[in-house]
């Protein structure tokens, strides 16, 4: 998901991590790099050097694997699809997309949601 969603944004180099984590350690981030508190299902982090626009695109992204347990649960999904969901959040953030207003926030979830559809396998129907 991550290479064509990258090749599609003409990202032709790029260091992404991702790194999935427990609720202590992403309370820890969340409250030191974001200044909020609790708990949360993924942070991502753009770190490209400014004003270099033909170095890499990096960047770190940190899924609390409890959290995305609990919110499959509570909808009815995988763990599998909202792994899926938050990496593709997380991605879309380092490449730059955010959701502090409503616009933005409408074009950011439907390119998500877009990419679960995409990237999830599916099983075959039995009918």
């Amino acid at each position: 998901m991550a290479d064509t969603v990258l090749d599609e944004h003409g990202v032709e180099e790029a260091e992404i991590s991702l790194t999935f984590v427990g609720r202590d350690l992403i309370r820890r981030l969340n409250s030191r790099y974001l200044g909020r508190s609790g708990m949360t299902d993924v942070i991502a982090f753009g770190l490209s050097e400014p004003g270099e626009p033909d170095g890499p695109l990096v960047g770190d992204i940190y899924i609390c694997v409890p959290r995305a347990a609990s919110q499959a649960r509570r909808l009815g999904l995988s763990l599998e699809s909202e792994l899926i969901r938050l990496a593709a959040h997380g991605l879309l953030h380092v490449l730059g997309y955010d959701h502090e207003n409503t616009n933005e926030r409408e074009e950011m979830f439907a390119l998500q949601e877009a990419l679960v559809d995409r990237f999830l396998p599916r099983v075959p129907s039995l009918s």
